[in-house]
């Protein structure tokens, strides 16, 4: 029994020295419900990061999306981020609350930025958040009436929307019968079915416009011709080649840092050329033979271009927009000598610019009349038999604006600084230069005003007056004034009086912009304020009438807005040019195209 005993006493003597444990049926669920909670929440989050990337929207190069051969590319990456920026330029906050626009123009910037990386939201919302655009230029189509000659360029909007046809494609049909409803009042709808694509259409009742609406895959594309939207349909499902890595446009990009711009477009060799046709047409009198000039123009010139990029930014509560033009081989080279000055730009005498001008321009030339011999010789030397004839003429015509038929005596008798002056948007300029040979200007002077033109002084200066027009030219100090006789009598008084535009503080801040040391050939200053009222009154639901109670308020925001201000500068191969204003070029364009307001 003595064993037996001593060993139970043992086993007890044992397990008190043990440490006590608690039972393991009691903490081990509560540790694996904490850790199935916890997976349960990293599966979810994992899930959701993974719903997130899959349906963020990824940027596309939207070049891809237009033909090889388009004249004209713009391409628009970030609606929300254009926005934003206009709602933080000067202009916007200044004129939005009396015009009577909002003050934002995103709605709701929680249920935008919601749309855009889940793609929950209403489809205008998703619409709006999650696309790119992209503006191409294909083609343009002439028709004539009787004298009247009408083109119309070929354009495809194309818009990427990163989201299923189920989802958006009612929506931007919705947006685009809406629109032509608006233009067409009564328009014809059809629709038709090409190589497995759908197309609708929309056409005025007199069947000379249209709007064409097609789908492939996540992309909408709408245009005015129908050939048009097929060309941009092949490119997107691969039958065509595509503009995108073509060398001048990868330059141009580089060259404009459109990387970082807000909007980009890019003009090719042979849509410069058209857009100098179109220009010739829109300047030239009704004359048969006026498509013919207009032709030899556009080649002429444009031969010495290879294309031009542009960009578009938000800079300081303004928009700085950048044009770089790609000048044909040599081209660049045979000017710089005689092109781009040999000393900063001089913007402290501006006694002739008046208070109230509309813009000034000054340009710096380091040896005028060789400037003007060289480019001659350019133009014909990057030109056929038929340019090379015409081109001396058609220069000689860029002269005649300012009251000057004879260019070479003009190069041959002034300084290197010239100055234009506009007093009002759509007045002529007045031209002003120094006098290196009043003799040989007089000979000008005689050429446009007669031999014995009228004299009128103004202070000690004599005003010399056209007999047959309102034309005049001045000698004053050291410098000759030619133009418009109300326009110079004006820039006259503004230097007898001491009352030019140096003074005035919208000009101050923008001549503060510029670095007066680099070698600029040219600076403009412009007021755009009507362009930016103009820009603002797109987005105020009131009419003209109401917007013109409150003329007061406007004219003291204007007051504050400083000058758009450009400058142009020859560098490298190219001339680059810069310009800062209230909205930009985009702006100006949509204040031009929008529709007119009730007076």
């Amino acid at each position: 029994m003595a064993a037996p005993l001593e060993r139970q006493h043992r086993a007890l003597q044992i397990s008190k020295d043990l440490p006590l444990r608690a039972p393991k049926f009691r903490i081990c669920p509560l540790i694996n419900l904490r850790r199935a909670r916890l997976l349960i929440v990293v599966v979810i989050a994992a899930a959701c990061a993974g719903w997130l990337y899959w349906n963020r929207p990824v940027y596309s190069d939207m070049s891809a999306y237009a033909p090889g051969d388009s004249l004209a590319f713009v391409e628009a990456n970030d609606l929300t981020e254009v926005i934003k920026g206009i709602e933080q330029t000067q202009a916007w906050t200044s004129l939005a609350a009396p015009i009577g626009a909002p003050s934002r123009l995103l709605p709701n910037r929680w249920l935008i930025s919601l749309a855009r990386w889940t793609g929950i939201g209403s489809a205008d919302a998703i619409l709006f958040a999650r696309s790119q655009l992209a503006l191409v230029l294909t083609g343009a189509e002439a028709s004539q009436a009787g004298e009247t000659l009408t083109v119309k360029p070929l354009t495809t909007l194309v818009i990427e929307t990163h989201t299923t046809q189920r989802r958006m494609r009612a929506a931007v049909e919705r947006h685009v019968e809406d629109l032509a409803r608006r233009v067409y009042k009564d328009p014809v709808f059809a629709r038709k079915q090409l190589d497995g694509i759908e197309l609708k259409e929309w056409t005025s009742s007199d069947g000379s416009h249209r709007i064409v609406t097609a789908f492939v895959d996540t992309t909408a594309i709408v245009g005015n011709d129908e050939q048009a939207v097929l060309r941009c349909i092949e490119v997107r499902i691969g039958k065509r080649p595509a503009l995108l890595g073509a060398r001048e446009l990868v330059d141009l990009r580089e060259k404009v840092a459109a990387r970082d711009a807000s909007v980009f477009g890019f003009v090719s060799k042979s849509g410069v050329k058209s857009l100098l046709q179109a220009f010739a047409l829109s300047r030239a009198t009704s004359s048969s033979d006026a498509v013919i000039v207009a032709r030899i123009f556009a080649d002429t010139l444009g031969s010495l271009v290879n294309g031009l990029g542009w960009s578009s930014r938000f800079v300081d509560g303004m928009v700085e927009d950048r044009c770089a033009v790609d000048l044909s081989e040599g081209t660049a080279e045979k000017l710089r000598a005689i092109m781009s000055p040999d000393s900063g730009i001089d913007l402290g005498n501006l006694a002739f610019v008046p208070a109230d001008a509309h813009s000034f321009s000054v340009y710096h030339l380091r040896d005028p009349e060789g400037f003007w011999r060289d480019l001659n010789a350019v133009v014909a030397s990057h030109s056929d038999l038929v340019g090379a004839i015409a081109a001396r003429p058609m220069l000689r015509s860029l002269f005649k604006p300012y009251g000057i038929e004879d260019p070479e005596t003009f190069a041959r008798a002034v300084g290197p600084r010239i100055q234009t002056i506009r007093l009002d948007e759509n007045s002529p300029s007045v031209l002003i230069a120094e006098a290196f040979d009043r003799q040989a200007l007089r000979e000008v002077v005689n050429q446009r005003l007669g031999q014995n033109p009228k004299i009128e002084k103004v202070g000690d200066v004599d005003l010399l007056l056209s007999s047959s027009d309102n034309w005049s030219a001045a000698f004053a100090d050291k410098y000759f004034l030619i133009g418009p006789a109300d326009s110079v009598r004006s820039c006259l008084l503004a230097k007898s009086q001491s009352q030019s535009l140096s003074s005035a503080e919208p000009f101050r801040k923008s001549q503060r912009l510029l670095d007066v040391s680099l070698p600029i050939t040219s600076v403009t200053f412009t007021r755009d304020q009507h362009a930016a009222i103009s820009f603002v009154e797109i987005f105020s639901p009131q009419e003209r009438s109401a917007f013109a109670t409150n003329g007061g308020a406007i004219d003291e925001a204007i007051r504050v807005l400083p000058y758009a201000a450009s400058v142009t500068i020859l560098k490298g191969s190219e001339l680059e040019w810069t310009s800062r204003s209230s909205f930009g070029l985009v702006g100006s364009l949509a204040a031009d195209f929008a529709p007119q307001r009730s007076q």
